[in-house]
């Protein structure tokens, strides 16, 4: 069996090397979060209140953060090679051994990220601190500590992040009909599951109960749970993607024709058609636009104005959860790269020039990010709307989150279009030949 592990982690390595990429950044984000709890142990006092609740809002965007993204990284990681479990089962292993060998090596990638994410946050640890705490004399003659106490918590963490959540992947693995897995080429996640349910209907839970406290909560101290409102909503609409999100795509890409542009409608077609595929990708960049404009409007809302809020706060606050999110959205592109070599080398054949294939790849960005972008706005207008009601003042984040949505359309038309290129390099004989 060890075998069998080692060589699909190698044979795959495009794939699992996503997958450790986001495991890696997970737990780096993590070891920011330890960092502040273990100095704060450290040296008690006021330092230690400020630092505490300082890491309890890092922490919070970052277990909302990291559940999307590692959750949909993770499905996919087991999803995309659906093909090749259903092979094993052919030649006879067990559907039991097939769950065993995916939980595995799930378990051993997460187990190497998270330690590897671990080791490279110890140098920018000393930085970050002065950056981030510039303006508090107080915290910024800290020295972080962060050490085994830690690390240990992290890795947990991701690995249970990461096991967890491939585990409907593993089983379906194991237990869909080798022929249907065969005959299908769409990642089998069109439909809402019980974890879909329960997960949204929780997230929803929390959400309400977040709400129903704000009138009590005083001005001085509403920005916090405000904050939260944002990335909560993005999370309840992730968790519900499968029932809105191909319909959504569908109808706001219809604004330019099919008769206009043939490579949009190749995008729009893709992208709707094979869900699974884009609710990975979509869901992290929801979460980036909706954490940065959802900060800015709770600031708002506070009656702090959004320019009290330093670039060093930002940074502390969202920018390991953002870095994390638009990572994620990166690597499902990246990871799923290989299985669309055979799509652009059909477009081909069937008549398509290299041109119209490119301009599809990066019509396909555009869609992503402005998928998310929509979505994202809609988690943002939902805090805002809060805000307003709570505190009778609001700022609407739109800056924050347009510039979140570019610099993530820069990274995703690179992710595409690089890879398309690439692919574009290959003869279209050996790509159409081992189906």
């Amino acid at each position: 069996m060890l075998r069998l592990i080692l060589s699909d982690l190698v044979a795959n390595a495009r794939i699992w090397l996503g997958a450790l990429l986001v495991a890696a950044a997970t737990a780096a984000v993590g070891a920011v979060v330890a960092s502040d709890i273990q100095t704060a142990v450290a040296v008690g006092g006021s330092e230690a209140l400020a630092l505490y609740g300082i890491s309890g809002t890092v922490a919070a965007f970052t277990v909302i953060t990291a559940l999307i993204v590692v959750g949909a990284v993770t499905n996919l990681t087991v999803t995309l090679q659906q093909r090749g479990y259903a092979l094993w089962q052919l030649v006879g292993i067990r559907p039991g051994l097939v769950r065993l060998v995916v939980t595995t090596q799930l378990l051993l990638v997460s187990l190497l990220g998270s330690a590897a994410g671990c080791l490279l946050a110890v140098p920018i640890l000393e930085p970050l601190f002065r950056y981030a705490f510039a303006g508090s004399p107080g915290l910024s003659a800290l020295s972080p500590a962060f050490g085994p106490a830690g690390a240990v918590p992290v890795v947990l963490f991701v690995t249970l992040v990461v096991t967890v959540g491939g585990f409907r992947g593993a089983r379906r693995a194991a237990h869909t009909a080798p022929l249907q897995s065969l005959r299908d080429t769409e990642l089998p996640d069109r439909r809402m599951t019980v974890g879909r349910w329960v997960g949204g209907l929780a997230t929803l839970a929390i959400l309400a109960a977040v709400v129903a406290r704000l009138p009590s909560t005083g001005l001085d101290t509403i920005s916090v749970p405000l904050m939260l409102i944002a990335p909560l909503t993005a999370g309840v609409l992730a968790a519900f993607g499968p029932l809105f999100l191909a319909r959504l795509v569908r109808g706001w890409t219809s604004v330019v024709p099919a008769s206009a542009s043939a490579a949009w409608y190749l995008a729009r077609s893709s992208t709707a058609a094979n869900v699974g595929r884009s609710t990975a990708t979509i869901s992290p960049l929801m979460v980036a636009i909706a954490l940065a404009g959802g900060l800015y409007a709770a600031n708002g809302a506070a009656g702090a104005g959004s320019g009290d809020l330093t670039t060093g706060s930002v940074v502390l606050l969202v920018g390991g959860p953002l870095l994390l999110a638009v990572l994620g959205a990166v690597a499902t592109i990246f990871m799923s790269s290989r299985r669309r070599e055979r799509e652009f080398a059909l477009i081909v054949a069937a008549g398509g020039t290299p041109s119209v294939v490119l301009t599809a790849a990066a019509a396909e960005a555009v869609i992503y990010v402005g998928t998310a972008l929509l979505l994202g706005a809609a988690a943002v207008a939902t805090a805002t709307v809060i805000g307003a009601w709570v505190a009778h003042w609001s700022s609407a984040g739109v800056l924050p989150s347009l510039t979140v949505a570019a610099l993530s359309l820069i990274l995703v038309l690179a992710a595409t279009v690089l890879p398309t290129l690439v692919a574009l390099r290959h003869e279209i004989p050996r790509v159409l030949a081992p189906e």
